[in-house]
């Protein structure tokens, strides 16, 4: 059993072609413990198809590529230059307690590697970042045999130092509040919330005090802890605005 999120990325599968139909085989399935990551309401409308007035529990995944898109009601999620297809059906077993109706997602990728961060996408981090810190903290019950940092797509990983991706990244995307204006910083330049992003530990300066005239960046950047969290989800942000606060120096050669 692995994490879904972990200092080395996300859980990353060599999946087999499948038939959009989940009940077809070689889908590549694996359980979460110890408890079910919760979808909101809004998006089992989306993934599912279904109103709900109550949260679902994601009990399990099951992934597989498709060489062209899939009908409907499989529910298109573009995360940046990733693309997958997802859809939420019951799930008849579950590996731990439950707190949640039990659902399977069923996720389709457009290659042969298939990777776990569309459920971080879909627990909404911006709304709902409890849910997000739960998957940073679920296991997947399955081999992992490779691991994927989004970031590695843009820069060149092996200029940065080994050590850099570390487990003070995880508690970060695991604290709900650390994890809100963490995104909240992408988009919203206001000196009020740059104040509560530097009380925070995830921004440099602190834009009530003066800048020193030997400041590379006088308005300030994300920290090296939050541009390494910023690091993991830099398919779900709009990068090319970003990159210019990331304190990877790398970027600036792209």
């Amino acid at each position: 059993m692995r994490h879904i999120l972990s200092p080395k990325g996300w859980a990353r599968f060599v999946v087999n072609e499948v038939k959009s139909d989940p009940k077809s085989g070689d889908w590549l399935a694996a359980g979460l413990v110890p408890s079910p990551v919760l979808v909101p309401p809004a998006r089992v409308a989306d993934v599912a198809g279904l109103c709900a007035e109550e949260k679902i529990g994601v009990t399990s995944v099951a992934l597989g590529y498709t060489k062209k898109e899939p009908p409907p009601p499989w529910f298109e999620l573009s995360l940046g230059w990733r693309r997958y297809w997802v859809r939420l059906v019951p799930d008849w077993s579950a590996s731990a307690s439950l707190s949640a109706s039990a659902h399977r997602l069923y996720i389709l990728c457009p290659e042969r590697v298939c990777d776990l961060s569309p459920l971080f996408a879909l627990a909404d981090p911006l709304t709902w970042p409890k849910h997000a810190a739960r998957i940073v903290r679920t296991y997947v019950a399955a081999d992992v045999p490779s691991r994927w940092i989004p970031i590695c797509d843009k820069v060149d990983c092996g200029r940065l130092p080994s050590d850099i991706f570390g487990s003070n990244v995880m508690d970060m995307l695991s604290s709900p509040k650390k994890l809100y204006y963490l995104f909240k910083l992408v988009y919203d330049r206001r000196p009020e919330t740059r104040t509560v992003g530097y009380r925070l530990g995830l921004w440099t300066v602190d834009p009530r005090r003066i800048p020193d005239p030997s400041d590379m960046a006088p308005r300030g950047e994300f920290t090296l802890a939050a541009s390494m969290a910023l690091s993991y989800v830099t398919h779900m942000i709009p990068f090319e605005k970003v990159k210019r606060y990331i304190r990877l120096r790398a970027v600036e050669t792209l």
